[in-house]
């Protein structure tokens, strides 16, 4: 299964009519050979320690350094204990999506503002049902607030006969009347008719629509490629959280929904030939792999002829197709694979943008990484190479990895910082969150026992 149009080698340049990216300048990058070389050594590898595998708790028991108050998934590992750069690259990043993934006490949290929002509405209507869907219910929503709201918990009301517009306004009435819900706006002449607010404790941001089951069957397809492909859901959620900081997450700005961001991903993991013949292990190469989306995405895709699917048999359409004459916009085709008449992209006009951040973020990662085995391998050596390649070198292999002796003699640093941060309202947003859950307002409400200690669980 692949992107309809595309070659077999997802690293391959393809042309482009559109207009140019700012690739990497030639000085951003030393020439020369294939991006890095390693050396072996006989040293023990440290093993990448992926947080599901560590029983989903945030790790304490590593030798700990000060982190940087806007890097603060680092300080609880030694990074310069990690046998090569690759290896030290995927750790920090599963670090990153450790940290950036809610806590038992999140979620928590998350599924009493839904008893409250179904309990409210019930009152209202008892004869409806209140189902939870979308990044909420596939594990993929991101805990923290941006400037302006943190993942939006989404939720649908089912009922015999349907809601009219008139119920919309009912609706909102009753949630400011109730008490659980500030900000409240009714938006009627959308698509998809919804009611927006904020639940007054938490301000965690709530969208409600009114009978439509597709978010509901979209949510079960993305679970079940979750657990067929597993690095699905930390891709899933570096991406996601990438685009979110850089204001291109909302469909109605412009930007790239959680649906088309997984449809993205799991058609390149689809694609890459190294996966494919099972060479290597996903889990294992996240760093690796999150550089050639970047790539493929940023500077190699033709966004002009190649169209997106993750099913067989699909035929993604041409946004192209009639526009003779008119200025034509970067677009992105990609085929629901619950229903092949909807392409999840169509809405994302800001797809120029999107492809520069993309291709910044490449390039970042890339130099980070370069500059970091410079320093500790080829200091004496000049590399020229105007194009970045990946071979077996730069990824772990299935059945074995490759090591190196010089990290250990090297000091923390990041290679993401250039790509990630963690502003301080996200923090300060995750411990609002915390503060709410000890404090038992949600238990004392629901008749649950209180608990005054937090275990730092992910979920």
């Amino acid at each position: 299964m692949a992107a309809a149009g595309t070659g077999s080698n997802p690293d391959m340049e393809i042309e482009n009519d559109n207009k140019p990216i700012n690739h990497p300048k030639k000085n951003e990058f030393d020439l020369g050979a294939d991006f890095i070389a390693f050396e072996d050594s006989d040293d023990e590898d440290e093993p990448i320690n992926h947080p599901k595998k560590n029983g989903g708790k945030r790790r304490d028991d590593q030798s700990y350094d000060r982190p940087s108050s806007w890097m603060p998934w680092m300080g609880h590992r030694n990074y310069s204990k990690m046998a090569s750069v690759p290896i030290m690259l995927t750790q920090e990043l599963w670090d990153f999506v450790d940290y950036i993934s809610p806590t038992k006490e999140e979620h928590q949290i998350r599924e009493y503002v839904v008893r409250l929002v179904r309990k409210t509405v019930k009152d209202l209507w008892s004869n409806a049902d209140v189902v939870v869907f979308g990044s909420f219910d596939t594990m993929l929503y991101l805990p923290q607030a941006t400037l302006l709201s943190s993942s939006d918990l989404d939720i649908v009301l089912l009922r015999d006969g349907g809601f009219n517009k008139l119920d919309l306004n009912r609706l909102a009435s009753h949630l400011r009347r109730s008490g659980i819900a500030n900000e409240v706006t009714v938006i009627s002449k959308a698509k998809v008719p919804l009611v927006k607010f904020k639940e007054s404790i938490t301000g965690i941001p709530v969208d409600i629509s009114f009978n439509l089951t597709n978010g509901i069957d979209s949510g079960q397809v993305i679970s079940t490629y979750i657990n067929e492909i597993p690095a699905l859901r930390p891709l899933t959620m570096l991406v996601k959280y990438f685009l979110m900081i850089k204001n291109h997450n909302e469909v109605y700005k412009g930007g790239i929904g959680s649906y088309t961001t997984v449809i993205m991903i799991l058609s390149f993991l689809q694609m890459h030939p190294q996966i494919q013949v099972g060479n290597i292990d996903p889990m294992d190469n996240l760093g690796v792999l999150l550089i050639e989306f970047f790539e493929l995405y940023g500077l190699c895709f033709n966004y002009t002829r190649v169209g997106l699917t993750v099913r067989d048999n699909d035929m993604p359409t041409n946004h192209r197709s009639g526009r003779s004459g008119q200025a034509q916009k970067l677009l992105l085709s990609c085929i629901d694979p619950n229903d092949p008449t909807n392409d999840t992209a169509k809405g994302s006009y800001s797809l120029q943008k999107i492809r520069e951040v993309f291709a910044g973020a490449y390039g970042a990662l890339t130099q980070a990484v370069q500059n970091r085995d410079r320093e500790l391998f080829m200091d004496d050596k000049r590399v020229s190479s105007s194009h970045v390649q990946f071979d077996d070198r730069n990824r772990v292999a299935a059945d074995s990895k490759q090591k190196s002796s010089g990290l250990h003699r090297s000091t923390q640093v990041s290679l993401i910082k250039e790509v990630y941060q963690v502003p301080m309202h996200i923090i300060r947003h995750r411990q609002k969150i915390a503060k709410v859950f000890l404090d038992g307002t949600y238990q004392v409400m629901f008749g649950d026992p209180i608990v005054h200690s937090l275990d730092l669980k992910t979920v």
